[in-house]
């Protein structure tokens, strides 16, 4: 959104953006609208989160892994090691990482992809339970012998 407010704008509104809006106490634009409008948004956001938030949020990593366990945004392709992933697959995922398992022993944990009740399959970690929507935020608690989802 902060990057591309017009091309993007619309698309992040429905999928946590006007909740986001609302937290920093920013109207929305809403509907059909000139791209004025979309950069007069963005650029009262920016405002609100102010400049050291926002490039805590640039400087995130794509990835963050400890042992065999790798924590990124939305998935990774099943058929790459971790540090061959494009950037475009970390964030929006990859179409098969729902459907084949990894076999180098890399466990995933993920967000991206809403749940109503997150549990372990093999190669996976989901964690989002659509706390934008529904209220409930999701953390996976990981240790050797399993993994406990914690809601809030």
């Amino acid at each position: 959104m902060l990057d591309d407010p017009v091309a993007n704008g619309p698309r992040w509104l429905r999928y946590g953006g006007l909740q986001t809006m609302a937290s920093y106490r920013v109207p929305p634009v809403l509907g059909e609208r000139p791209a004025s409008d979309w950069i007069d948004m963005r650029d009262r956001l920016a405002e609100a989160m102010g400049e050291s938030t926002i490039a805590w949020l640039r400087g995130l990593p794509l990835s963050w892994q400890t042992g065999n366990v790798v924590v990124v945004h939305a998935g990774a392709d099943p058929t790459l090691p971790i540090g061959a992933q494009e950037r475009g697959t970390l964030l929006w995922g990859h179409p098969d990482f729902h459907r084949k398992p990894r076999t180098d022993g890399i466990w995933v944990v993920h967000g991206h992809t809403i749940t109503e009740s997150p549990k372990v399959v093999p190669g996976r970690i989901p964690t989002d339970t659509g706390a934008y929507a529904t209220g409930v935020l999701t953390a996976a608690l990981i240790e050797a012998d399993g993994v406990t989802y914690i809601h809030a």
